[in-house]
């Protein structure tokens, strides 16, 4: 199936391929960081994880809203390709303007392989590819398009890296009640739309590490669900 083609930089896809391949090096020679608190960090390894409080529907089986507190890591934050690009010229001998166009190619590739059928392995980390959700029938001439629901991408990760996961070492942040809810908008009737809830911590960890109390704001589309 031929791949819909876009205006990329000057530099061919192989080019961009290599040098981005080559500037995660470091990853696999830590002799060439030169940030000593960044190598502090990849050495590290180490995941917080916190009890939170959430509105749990069903817990009991009679379908009633309680709360209950779930397991989570602690996310500090999202890394930004920028972040990513300045990550990596830092860490290793390829020009942040090499790096930059790579991250550029590469995310091009991804999408225009994923949109055509294909299934794309990023090195290292996994698998992406599109799967689907829908309607099941039993009668041949009905089914088609009309049992979609939608397509959706779907991430299986390197057996290396769930290993690596695996063996990540943990310490527990606390436990975490719901101190309140913000209303970030609301509808014509003055009815909340979009919610962010903000916690306050209750009983103390096993770590010495302060972290901030935690915002989830995934929990707009509703609460979670047993």
């Amino acid at each position: 199936m031929p791949i819909r083609q876009r205006e990329t930089d000057n530099l061919s896809a192989s080019t961009d391929w290599h040098t981005f391949c080559h500037s995660l090096s470091w990853m696999q020679s830590p002799r060439i960081v030169r940030n000593e608190s960044l190598k502090t960090l990849l050495q590290m390894g180490k995941i917080l994880v916190r009890a939170q409080q959430q509105n749990i529907y069903n817990l009991g089986g009679d379908g009633q809203m309680t709360k209950a507190y779930v397991l989570r890591p602690v996310r500090y934050s999202t890394m930004k390709s920028d972040d990513i690009v300045n990550y990596c010229a830092q860490n290793s001998i390829v020009p942040k303007s090499y790096l930059a166009a790579s991250m550029v190619a590469l995310s091009q590739c991804i999408e225009n392989f994923l949109l055509n059928g294909h299934s794309v392995e990023f090195p290292n980390l996994g698998i992406f590819s599109l799967t689907s959700s829908g309607f099941t029938v039993s009668d041949p001439m009905m089914a088609g398009l009309t049992q979609l629901q939608r397509l959706k991408v779907r991430f299986l990760p390197n057996p290396k890296l769930k290993s690596m996961v695996a063996q990540t070492t943990l310490d527990f942040d606390g436990v975490y009640d719901i101190a309140g809810e913000t209303v970030l908008a609301t509808d014509a009737m003055g009815n909340p739309t979009k919610t962010v809830k903000y916690y306050k911590k209750v009983v103390a960890g096993t770590t010495e590490d302060e972290t901030e109390p935690p915002t989830d704001p995934d929990e707009n589309e509703g609460p979670d669900i047993i």
